[in-house]
């Protein structure tokens, strides 16, 4: 019975390597130990930081068109939830008419950031702490085309599907962007708009501009961020980033980013009701005065291609809150 069983076992296992040899299990194990200390509590604490698990590959249609899917969860190992969490889940076609998508992805804008971000995802340090933009959403129809020398267009329509606050169409979220990308220099043009249908008598938007150059042994990066909020007697609200690194030693890298802009509560607040998850707007509901600044530093040392140890240390201020906290972390990223 044994010898039985493990044949089946081993047929099953076979027998879809063909069909799924072009599929790509991949993934992400990110922890750290961080300290945060805001003034009224001083807390220690180990974190996972959005580690993830996916699955990824494509079928040739022929003719040159490609059929892709992509599937990325979450894994929640420390929050106390259960299951998964959402990342980027897609299907779509390529060709050479670009790239046609349907499901959960990152706006245009989110992905205008090129790598702008030297601490992104960590909770203090991430560049959604301060400037609005950075957001995942479900119900996405988005297209990317192809690349003409070093220039890219994306763009993504989103149905807010909530017809009872009269978000009822197929583009109550449009975000589009412009990417250019050649040798050192990397450049984005991105624009959201936000139908905030019934609930508020507003639409706003946001234009941000990126630019990184990698020089190799070093790269600097510069973001300026404008929200036009379409709101009587409130002060449209702009936000800028600068962001760098220096590699030493071979295996090692210092960086450094400085965040500011005038916001609430942390800098991204007002979520627009309709989609799911909610989109960060980043409209101020109290001090559209209240000015928000993140400086961070850190180092990471290259321990293999797929195995990074890194430190740093995040220091958050709002002006006219008193809102103040210190973060120092250290973590292990492994990459498979």
């Amino acid at each position: 019975m044994k010898k039985v069983l493990s044949l089946a076992i081993a047929a099953a296992l076979v027998a879809p390597a063909a069909v799924m040899a072009d599929a790509t299990l991949f993934g992400k194990a990110h922890f750290i130990i961080e300290n945060v200390d805001d003034g009224d509590q001083d807390v220690w604490g180990v974190d996972s930081i959005h580690s993830r698990v996916g699955v990824k590959g494509s079928e040739d249609l022929g003719g040159g068109l490609k059929a892709l899917y992509h599937f990325e969860f979450k894994v929640h190992n420390d929050d106390g939830a259960d299951g998964l969490g959402d990342r980027n889940q897609f299907i779509g076609l390529s060709g050479g008419f670009g790239t046609a998508l349907l499901g959960t992805h990152d706006t245009p804008m989110k992905m205008s950031q090129g790598k702008f971000d030297e601490f992104g995802d960590l909770p203090n340090g991430d560049l959604a702490n301060v400037i609005p933009g950075d957001d995942r959403l479900e119900n996405v129809i988005a297209y990317v085309s192809p690349a003409m020398g070093g220039l890219t267009f994306v763009g993504a329509l989103v149905p807010g599907e909530r017809g009872d606050l009269d978000l009822d169409g197929i583009a109550d979220h449009i975000s589009l962007a412009g990417l250019y990308s050649n040798g050192p220099l990397f450049a984005s043009l991105a624009y959201n708009s936000y139908d905030l249908g019934s609930a508020v008598d507003a639409e706003p938007s946001l234009l941000r501009a990126t630019a990184v150059w990698n020089g190799g042994m070093w790269q600097a990066g510069v973001m300026f961020a404008s929200m036009d909020l379409d709101l009587d007697g409130v002060d449209d609200p702009d936000y800028l980033g600068l962001s760098g690194h220096v590699k030493v030693g071979g295996a090692g890298k210092i960086k450094a980013q400085y965040l500011m802009g005038d916001s609430t509560n942390g800098g991204v607040t007002a979520l627009v009701p309709g989609f799911s998850p909610n989109v960060n707007v980043g409209m101020p509901v109290a001090d559209p005065e209240n000015e928000v600044t993140q400086f961070s530093v850190g180092y990471e040392h290259a321990m293999s291609k797929r195995t990074v140890a890194h430190v740093g240390f995040t220091s958050y201020e709002e002006d006219e809150t008193d809102v103040e906290s210190d973060a120092f972390f250290a973590g292990l990223i492994h990459n498979f």
